[in-house]
């Protein structure tokens, strides 16, 4: 899963401070498109929420 593996990347590297930009990385959407932030980000602003406890 690559989602899983930039979300263990940024972990590793540094933990983000409230109103830091997050880096660069791209998911798998629930319908099973490629998602990448930047793409997302030329849209306008994101906000990234992760949910725990689930699965």
């Amino acid at each position: 899963m690559m989602f899983h593996s930039a979300l263990l990347s940024i972990i590793a590297l540094a933990t983000l401070a409230t109103g830091m930009p997050a880096p660069e990385f791209e998911a798998v959407s629930q319908d099973g498109r490629t998602v990448r932030l930047s793409a997302l980000r030329e849209k306008g602003p994101v906000m990234l929420i992760f949910l725990r406890g689930f699965g």
